[in-house]
């Protein structure tokens, strides 16, 4: 051990410089040997062979003896091909794309199956689990200094409106136990919604965590979820099949989580909508060619009239749904120089040239491709005045 610390040996502080990663690693140099074989060749009962010859009532107590030359010679090609692989990299296992995560080898977007009930006579029938953040976090502490560990935050669902998600701390190097750990928690953290005709959400709605903010609005059947990659996830363990989801601001994936989950938690069913206004909910989209279609109706029968609707109160359901956060459209790009003197000085030195480009394709549909289509209406009196031939070769090499 004094040999292989003079030679793989760093101090801690060349460690969290980097200086210990082409270092020598030490080897385990007995690797493969078995105790009892021995170039004497001797069989030593529980070690090199059973204790005990025949079964049952004829068992009998085996003495030493000689080993045989067979078995000696399988035992020396076993410890030569082990001993071969010291050093040697392991591959890696071939995977299934299907098995991948959101970029190559990366654990992100990867799935690691349903929990483990603490109950073992109860599972989660139908449950997967999908990993959305996993990153490596420090904390200074005042005898052992700058501590490392990992934190990973875990999705959990069924596919049919039962979902959960954890945040869960793990050791430094134990990234398989922290998996476990981080699915099983999300397994006793779960949430329950519903969802209109077991697709999508009951409406839009506008939702916001920290600096992030998320506009979700509803999709008919067999658009699909266009989101963010960590909303897709939960989307899909949540069993929401058609959505659009904008997201604005910070794209840190635990407040874009957390602000998704507070809006889908805060969503109101129709029957609601329609009991609070005391008014009729009728639905018109534009894939039904706007055609109204009753969703829901005030459940005591009762439905307010106009007149004992008030003047100012909000009756538009997008205001209702975005709470007054309505999204805004994308702006069109604007030429930034427009309206600058530059730009100006340009329009007026090109004027001349504007139409140009439309004239030579009038003049090429009316007289033909060939050289002279193109042509000044003084050609009768001025023959040269025609498009250059340099002109109209380019214009071959082109096509």
């Amino acid at each position: 051990s004094t040999l292989w610390k003079t030679m793989a040996g760093v101090s801690a502080q060349g460690k969290k410089r980097g200086r210990a990663r082409n270092l020598l690693r030490q080897k385990n140099l007995n690797r493969g040997q078995i105790l009892g074989f021995g170039k004497r060749k001797i069989d030593f009962p529980g070690l090199t062979s059973k204790p005990l010859t025949g079964a049952g009532a004829k068992a009998k107590k085996k003495e030493i003896s000689e080993l045989s030359n067979q078995t000696y010679e399988n035992y020396e090609e076993g410890l030569k091909l082990i001993r071969s692989t010291i050093g040697q990299k392991r591959g890696k296992r071939k995977q299934n794309p299907l098995e991948r995560g959101w970029s190559g080898g990366k654990p992100l977007g990867k799935k690691f199956g349903a929990p483990v009930a603490v109950n073992k006579e109860l599972k989660f029938e139908n449950f997967d689990s999908v990993l959305l953040e996993f990153k490596t976090v420090f904390h200074m502490t005042g005898n052992l200094g700058r501590v490392r560990r990992t934190s990973a935050l875990m999705v959990t669902g069924n596919g049919n409106g039962t979902f959960g998600y954890s945040v869960t701390a793990g050791k430094y190097g134990g990234n398989a136990k922290t998996m476990r750990s981080s699915v099983n928690k999300a397994g006793l953290r779960l949430l329950t919604i519903d969802r209109y005709e077991d697709r999508t959400t009951f409406h839009d709605f506008f939702s916001q965590f920290g600096n992030t903010r998320v506009f979700v609005e509803q999709r008919p059947p067999g658009t699909g979820i266009v989101a963010h990659r960590g909303i897709k996830a939960i989307c899909e363990m949540a069993g929401i099949k058609d959505i659009y989801v904008k997201v604005m601001g910070s794209n840190n994936m635990q407040s874009v989580v957390k602000a998704f989950i507070l809006g889908l938690l805060r969503q109101k069913s129709h029957q609601t909508l329609a009991d609070e206004k005391q008014l009729h909910l009728i639905e018109m989209r534009a894939e039904n060619d706007y055609y109204p279609r009753l969703l829901a109706s005030p459940s005591n029968g009762k439905v307010r009239t106009k007149e004992e609707i008030g003047h100012n109160e909000i009756l538009d359901f997008e205001m209702i749904s975005f709470e007054g956060h309505l999204p805004q459209p994308r702006q069109s790009a604007k030429n930034p120089w427009e309206g600058s003197m530059g730009w100006d000085l340009h329009l007026r030195r090109s004027w001349a040239y504007n139409s140009h480009k439309k004239v030579r394709q009038r003049m090429r549909v009316e007289n033909g491709e060939e050289w002279g289509a193109v042509r000044s209406h003084l050609t009768d009196k001025y023959p040269e005045c025609v498009e250059k031939k340099k002109f109209q070769k380019k214009r071959e090499n082109e096509d």
